[in-house]
């Protein structure tokens, strides 16, 4: 089955294709965000090479919090389609074994929005196919995900790839009209929501809009005037453009060189402070992302190759929040000497290693 995404990743990209200043808003409300991902965890996409899974809109209503965060496995996705598919007793009786009371995200009277408002433009602009030969009021699943739309939502697809993949869908599947309006939209969202920065010598530098850059934003702005003695920040890194942030003087003052086009951690930021200066490798995960083991590995051997001193070297992931859909579902991936760090809780972090550490440990 295909990889999941978080409802509101999927409302995010929603609102990428169909901007809400030009489009109607049921095509990238929360509740569009969480058919997407609700289609998905149940397979419901179309398939001219083999038997498609359809859905009702029960399938989007009847699922849950719970269910998409803990029972993720391609068999636990085709039991829990299969009950849902065959009413509420069956999907109550397959909960039960699960462990999990029944608390669907929407009530069965939002069923008309979801069908004749959002299915319906979906099926118009080319992105859901309605089973054909059946009446619209057959209570028999007739609805998925084309698999050009359902591919954007691949979690995997991010940064560069992901922009390039919805403006060649908006290219392929809107009329000249919508293809306009879809492109002011974003335009005037990009100068609106772009996310400015204030570095800790006052600079301000502006990023691209998105959580990822309101994480970064707080990583820069909270957490390392509170973290670090005296934090330069030498590298933000975007999907649109890598940027050194730093003047050359400060660069070579610790005699660093850095290669943009080779792997890049979301931010780099050292402490002038400490003795050896420390350099703090981070990622800002949005969706996913987190400094795992393996990826920890990469960062040094990047790190390494930047003239940087592994032992300097110091490892953040930093969350919106404990209880977002990201972190619950990634820290316990946290690689060994590594802290997380949440934007909502900004005076503690979690630390994940194999013994009690000093204030700055070294890495092992």
């Amino acid at each position: 089955m295909r990889p999941l995404i978080d409802p509101a990743e999927a409302e995010r990209r929603l609102a990428a294709l169909f901007p809400r200043s030009a489009f109607d808003t049921v095509l990238s409300s929360a509740q569009a965000g969480w058919a997407i991902s609700a289609l998905i965890y149940a397979g419901a996409v179309v398939d001219d090479e083999a038997p498609t899974v359809w859905a009702r809109p029960t399938t989007v209503l009847w699922q849950q919090e719970s269910v998409l965060a803990f029972h993720t496995t391609d068999a636990d996705r085709a039991a829990w389609r299969r009950s849902a598919l065959k009413g509420q007793a069956a999907l109550q009786s397959l909960l039960t074994e699960w462990g999990e009371h029944h608390e669907p995200k929407y009530r069965d009277t939002s069923r008309e929005t979801l069908r004749d408002e959002t299915f319906k433009k979906w099926n118009e602009l080319g992105a859901m196919r309605r089973l054909a030969g059946l009446p619209t009021s057959s209570s028999k699943p007739t609805w998925a995900l084309e698999q050009h739309f359902a591919d954007l939502f691949d979690p995997g697809l991010q940064g560069d790839a992901l922009n390039t993949a919805v403006d060649a869908w908006i290219a392929r599947h809107m009329a000249p009209g919508q293809r306009l309006r879809a492109q002011q939209a974003h335009l005037l969202h990009k100068a609106r929501q772009a996310v400015q920065v204030v570095l800790p010598d006052g600079t301000v530098r502006t990023l691209e809009p998105g959580l990822s850059s309101l994480i970064i934003k707080n990583v820069v702005e909270v957490w390392a005037p509170r973290a670090l003695q005296q934090p330069v920040v030498l590298t933000i890194s975007e999907p649109g453009a890598k940027l050194l942030v730093s003047d050359h003087a400060v660069l070579t003052s610790i005699g660093l060189s850095l290669d943009v086009n080779n792997i890049l951690p979301d931010a780099l930021i050292a402490d002038l402070g400490a003795d050896p200066v420390e350099f703090w490798i981070i990622e800002a995960v949005a969706s996913d992302g987190p400094i795992t083991d393996s990826r920890r590995r990469d960062l040094l051997t990047w790190a390494e190759g930047q003239g940087i001193d592994t032992d300097d070297c110091r490892f953040l992931t930093a969350f919106q929040s404990r209880g977002a859909a990201p972190a619950r579902r990634r820290l316990k991936d946290l690689g060994a000497g590594t802290l997380a760090w949440f934007v909502d809780e900004p005076d503690h972090a979690l630390r994940w290693d194999l013994y009690w550490p000093s204030v700055h440990p070294r890495s092992p």
